[in-house]
């Protein structure tokens, strides 16, 4: 279910749900494609993560469990980055934005692409 919670904050613009656009922001998160299912599956973890450990050596406890049954088959996915999203969100405060932050497009910066000779 979070799955696919998860998907509808990328896949739903501000304006269906009511809210006004803000400055370029067009949907509810912006999420970059290519990890779309990193972070809808990053979510699923970390919500029962956070439903079965109490606090932050428990919650790596689980981590740990969860590292060596690990059975993701979606091709979307680089599990290395999934694990390592996983454990920063695991020992932060507010895992959630650790996960948002992650997956978010980087923005490009002025000089990005400019070679210096």
């Amino acid at each position: 279910m979070v799955h696919e919670a998860a998907h509808i904050f990328h896949n739903c613009k501000r304006q269906t749900i009511g809210l006004r656009e803000i400055r370029g922001r067009e949907w509810l998160l912006e999420i970059d494609f290519v990890k779309r299912e990193t972070f809808a599956y990053s979510c699923e973890a970390y919500s029962r993560i956070l439903a079965h450990g109490g606090g932050p050596s428990a919650r790596n406890i689980l981590l740990s469990e969860l590292e060596k049954g690990l059975m993701l088959s979606e091709d979307r996915v680089d599990v290395a980055e999934y694990l390592d999203i996983l454990r920063e969100a695991a020992a932060a405060r507010n895992g959630w934005k650790r996960i948002l932050g992650r997956c978010s497009p980087s923005r490009p910066t002025p000089w990005r692409g400019l070679e210096v000779a």
